[in-house]
C-alpha cells in the first residue's frame, strides 16, 4: 500500500550519529564529497539519501515498496511494511522513531483482466479538482497518468502495467495481465498529522495497525470521491434536477457558477447536484477489486514491535 516516502532528520548536536552515518550501509562506498547542491548523496536499494553537512540534515526519498521487494508491482503487506521500515532506518544506523515522514504515497495496485484505459479516460474530477491527463512517457502513444491536484495532496491514477512494460519490467506471466494504480500522494506532513492524529509521523509510527488502517480508509474515501463519466439514470427527475445531475462533475461549470451566482444560490445548486450524484451514480466493477486488495494488504495486521 505504501510506495514513495520522504523522510528527514536533523543530526545537529549529535556527532555520534553523524559518525555512524558515514559508516552506515547506505553510505558504504561514498567518497564523502559534496555535490553542487551541498549534499553528500548516496543511493541505496532505490532510496536516495542526501546529507547536508552545513545544517546536519539528512533527507531520504524513494519507493519503500521497491526498497523492500526490488520493484513496486505486487502487494506490499502490513507485515512487510514493518520489516521495511526497520531495515530502512538501519540503512542509516538510526532508530526509526528519529526519522520523520514529510511526504508519502499511499494507494493500491488493482489487478485487472483488461486494460484500465477506458476507466482512466473516463475520470472527470475529484471533489472540485479536475483530473488532468499528464504527458505520455517516452514510447507511449497515449497518456497513462491522470492527476487531480489539491493544496496538500494529489490524487494519481495510472496504467501501472504499461508504465512498467515501457521501463523494461513487464508484469509477470503468472500474475494479472494489467495493473491499475490508484494512490493519494501526501505532499507535506500536515495532512498526515491530521489523518493519523499524531503530532508528527515517524518511520516507527508508519507500520502501526491504526496508522495503516487510517491510510487505507483515506485511500478508499478518495476513491469514492473520484468521479467519472457514466450513463446516468434521469428517470423521474424534473428538468432542473436532470440538468444539475448532468453537470454535477463538471468542475469548469461550477467554477463559473461560483463567480456569477450569489453564494446562497451557488451553494444550494451545488449541494443538490452532489446529492443527486450520490443517489444516482452507478457502482464500478473496480470498487470491489479495490476493497479486496486493501483487505489483502492490511490483514492480518502485525502486532506493534513484531517483525
Amino acid at each position: 500500500m505504501i510506495d514513495e516516502i520522504r523522510i528527514w532528520v536533523c543530526l545537529l548536536n549529535d556527532p555520534e550519529a553523524v559518525e555512524r552515518l558515514a559508516r552506515a550501509p547506505a553510505y558504504v562506498g561514498s567518497t564523502g564529497e559534496e555535490n553542487e547542491r551541498g549534499s553528500i548523496r548516496a543511493q541505496h536499494r532505490g532510496i536516495r539519501w542526501d546529507y547536508y553537512n552545513a545544517t546536519k540534515r539528512l533527507v531520504g526519498r524513494g519507493s519503500l515498496h521497491s526498497f523492500a521487494h526490488g520493484n513496486n508491482l505486487g502487494r506490499f503487506t502490513a507485515d512487510q511494511v514493518l520489516t521495511a521500515c526497520n531495515k530502512l532506518a538501519a540503512a542509516v544506523d538510526l532508530p526509526p522513531e528519529r526519522l520523520s515522514i514529510c511526504g508519502l504515497e499511499a494507494g493500491i495496485n488493482i489487478p485487472l483482466a483488461k486494460s484500465p484505459r477506458r476507466f482512466l479516460e473516463s475520470l472527470t474530477s475529484h471533489k472540485k479538482a479536475p483530473f488532468t491527463a499528464m504527458n505520455p512517457p517516452p514510447k507511449a502513444t497515449r497518456p497513462l497518468l491522470y492527476n487531480a491536484h489539491h493544496a496538500d495532496y494529489r490524487i494519481k491514477a495510472y496504467d501501472k502495467g504499461e508504465y512498467s512494460r515501457l521501463q523494461g519490467q513487464p508484469l509477470s506471466k503468472d500474475g494479472p495481465p494489467h495493473l491499475l494504480r490508484y494512490e493519494v500522494k501526501y505532499l507535506r506532513a500536515r495532512p498526515l498529522q491530521t489523518l493519523t492524529k499524531l503530532p508528527g509521523l515517524t518511520l516507527a509510527d508508519l507500520p502501526k495497525p491504526e496508522v495503516l488502517q487510517a491510510l487505507a480508509a483515506d485511500v478508499r474515501k478518495h476513491w469514492n470521491l473520484s468521479h467519472r463519466r457514466q450513463h446516468m439514470n434521469y428517470d423521474g427527475l424534473s428538468l432542473s434536477d436532470a440538468q444539475l445531475l448532468h453537470l454535477a462533475t463538471d468542475t469548469a461549470f461550477w467554477e463559473t457558477m461560483r463567480s456569477t451566482q450569489t453564494r446562497r444560490t451557488y451553494e444550494r445548486n451545488y449541494s443538490r447536484a452532489k446529492q443527486l450524484l450520490q443517489e444516482r451514480k452507478q457502482p464500478h466493477p473496480y470498487d470491489e477489486v479495490l476493497a479486496r486488495e486493501l483487505a489483502q494488504v492490511l490483514g492480518p495486521l502485525p502486532v506493534d514491535g513484531q517483525k
